[in-house]
């Protein structure tokens, strides 16, 4: 029997010495590079983001205060007549400009467009990574704002456990 609790208590410490739980806060800037069609229902925007994001506030040891990652997404967003915001959806994937290791992550967004002078607000999934993040998950909400000659501005704060 105690062979069997030390098998377990074994297993219990291993994995939490590897997993944690934590929070950061980000700013990022970036470009974007759009192209749009309209169709009968309204207009359809994709096109690729590409910026930095920079960890401005963190807890947990996995994000630190200062950190670069290079960010890129993959965004569509679609603009009924009838409505005036854009339902919008990206894949991203961010690169630490330090190790390399990745996280990739969901967007959606209901608020604002893609067009200057707009900003809504968003959630983003984090789901998966490599490296350092292999095994990490978590949900990030976010402001943006788009701004004139392609360039766009987005605040977040995200909550994740690996």
């Amino acid at each position: 029997m105690r062979f069997i609790f030390y098998i377990a208590l074994s297993f219990y410490l291993v994995s939490s010495a590897y997993s944690e739980e934590g929070s950061y806060e980000y700013s990022y800037v970036g470009s974007h590079n759009l192209s749009a069609v309209n169709t009968p229902e309204g207009t359809i925007t994709g096109g690729k983001l590409d910026g930095i994001f920079t960890v401005i506030k963190s807890t947990g040891k996995l994000f630190s205060t200062g950190q670069n990652t290079n960010s890129i997404c993959i965004i569509l967003s679609k603009k009924t007549n009838k409505n005036k915001n854009s339902e919008l959806e990206a894949y991203c994937e961010s690169t630490d400009l330090e190790t390399g290791d990745k996280t990739f992550a969901y967007n959606i967004r209901k608020e604002g467009t893609v067009n200057s002078g707009s900003k809504g607000q968003g959630k983003q999934t984090i789901i998966g990574g490599t490296g350092k993040y292999k095994g990490i998950s978590g949900e990030c909400s976010y402001t943006v704002k788009y701004l004139p000659n392609n360039k766009l501005t987005t605040l977040g704060s995200c909550d994740y456990k690996i």
